[in-house]
């Protein structure tokens, strides 16, 4: 999905306003995410819920503890972090992904790629 987003884009940034300007965190939470997690009844969070979501999935599946460290982003937590090379070993990591998934189903494309989906505000 992501490729298909960028397309033959060399350059700007990768999520951007229609006029090429950088998109503010406030401006997303308050015109996109919280209004959609209003009208599914979910609990109003930032963008840290999704990390939540993942850790919590991944919790759940067979994935190695120190695989799911790597993918949630923390920095080491100890010495011997330093020497598993899991940057390295990308077709393990590519097939571990495959076998626990997502932890959820991605919706169809809404509309055409690189535009913004703005949901009205709910008062």
């Amino acid at each position: 999905m992501l490729k298909d987003f960028v397309g033959s884009r060399k350059e700007g940034l990768l999520f951007c306003t229609s006029t090429g300007a950088q998109l503010l965190q406030s401006n997303i939470l308050s015109d996109s995410l919280h209004p959609v997690l209003r009208a599914i009844g979910h609990v109003k969070g930032g963008f840290n819920i999704f990390r939540r979501l993942r850790i919590t999935h991944l919790q759940k599946t067979e994935c190695p503890e120190v695989l799911r460290h790597f993918w949630s982003g923390h920095a080491p937590r100890h010495v011997s972090e330093r020497y598993t090379k899991l940057r390295d070993e990308r077709e393990f990591r590519l097939g571990l992904a495959e076998k626990v998934g997502l932890g959820f189903e991605l919706p169809p494309a809404i509309g055409q790629l690189g535009q913004l989906r703005l949901v009205p505000k709910v008062a």
